[in-house]
């Protein structure tokens, strides 16, 4: 993957991020461990898209990715995999976010690697 195409999955990684946010504020379910695992993701793509940091290792990029996987994971684990407030339904959207997010990353990730700027 170049650098463009690098860019472009960073930008959607925070795209998916800030709709995971927006979405929860729009329906007045923001939910503190789900917004702190955002932005976790957030400052780590700001700290690696903006270089204000040289080199960020390899160790340090999974360490984000775990956790957000990890603060979602208690989420789930203290709220239940459905939403109350939407009648009992599955979490799908969080499912589909999580993994978007953990996929995208992780390539995102592998991409810098390749490319040196991850040691």
């Amino acid at each position: 993957m170049n650098s463009t195409a690098s860019k472009i999955t960073g930008i959607v990684i925070a795209i998916v991020q800030a709709f995971d946010i927006l979405i929860h504020a729009a329906t007045d379910q923001l939910e503190f461990l789900r917004v702190t695992a955002n932005i976790v993701i957030l400052v780590w793509l700001a700290i690696l898209l903006f270089g204000r940091l040289r080199q960020v290792s390899k160790a340090a990029s999974a360490g984000a990715i775990s956790l957000y996987l990890l603060l979602n994971l208690i989420f789930l684990f203290q709220s239940g995999f459905t939403n109350p407030a939407q009648g009992g339904a599955p979490r799908t959207m969080l499912f589909i976010l999580v993994f978007l997010t953990i996929v995208l990353s992780t390539l995102f990730t592998t991409n810098h690697q390749g490319s040196g700027q991850i040691p």
